[in-house]
């Protein structure tokens, strides 16, 4: 089956910024998984959380630095991903692009969240354990809100990419990662070693994603 995309003066800047973006964001999330990793998950009292965040504060920082540019990039890596989707599937491309647009926001507010923990405001820092513990599962309860929308979103972008430029293996990945994202939702009860095997996968589809749409950018006239 050929799948013909529809190109317009400025589709090859489209599809060449989103490529990269759909690659950076894959990166910079796998590296706010990294650091995670190496910062160990959050204690479950107020007390343990201000000294966890004191200890960990060099990683917790870049965590929140990292996950603003990793949301950022999700922008023009969406749009393109839409303009090489909708052209034979529509219907598929405006829900499951719409789906992962929900997704920023709720990111943008997640930073700021996460943001009261290792940068002070005119001096005023999380500094007592009732708020530390809201604080902490208002972030991590909002991120796994998050891995349910995109695990959601990939699903049906996944549905989109069986037949076209993508081609079945990139729609099968995307497949394992919608489930692995519904895992990784839950990382208090999966462990950080798996929630990290699970990452891998998410950054591997983002990874392919972007690829394919660089590839895309490179073949237009």
């Amino acid at each position: 089956m050929t799948t013909t995309i529809i190109v317009t003066p400025d589709v090859k800047s489209i599809y060449k910024l989103g490529g990269a973006a759909w690659i950076a964001s894959g990166i910079l999330f796998l590296a706010r998984a990294v650091l995670e990793l190496i910062a160990g998950p959050p204690p479950s009292s107020g007390a343990e959380i201000l000294a966890w965040v004191e200890s960990k504060k060099l990683a917790l920082d870049f965590v929140s630095e990292i996950l603003f540019f990793a949301t950022i990039a999700l922008v023009p890596g969406v749009v393109a991903l839409y303009c090489s989707l909708a052209s034979t599937h529509r219907a598929k491309a405006v829900t499951g692009c719409g789906i992962f647009a929900t997704a920023v926001p709720l990111l943008a507010m997640l930073l700021v969240v996460h943001g009261r923990l290792v940068y002070p405001i005119y001096g005023i820092r999380v500094s007592s354990p009732a708020v530390a513990e809201f604080t902490i599962s208002i972030f991590y309860g909002g991120f796994h809100a998050v891995l349910l929308i995109l695990a959601f979103a990939t699903f049906i972008l996944s549905l989109a990419m069986m037949h076209g430029v993508y081609g079945r293996p990139i729609a099968y990945l995307g497949f394992v990662t919608s489930v692995l994202d519904v895992a990784g939702s839950y990382p208090d009860l999966i462990g950080p070693t798996v929630n990290f095997g699970c990452q891998l996968f998410f950054t591997a589809w983002f990874v392919a994603v972007g690829a394919k749409l660089a590839g895309i950018s490179r073949r237009i006239a």
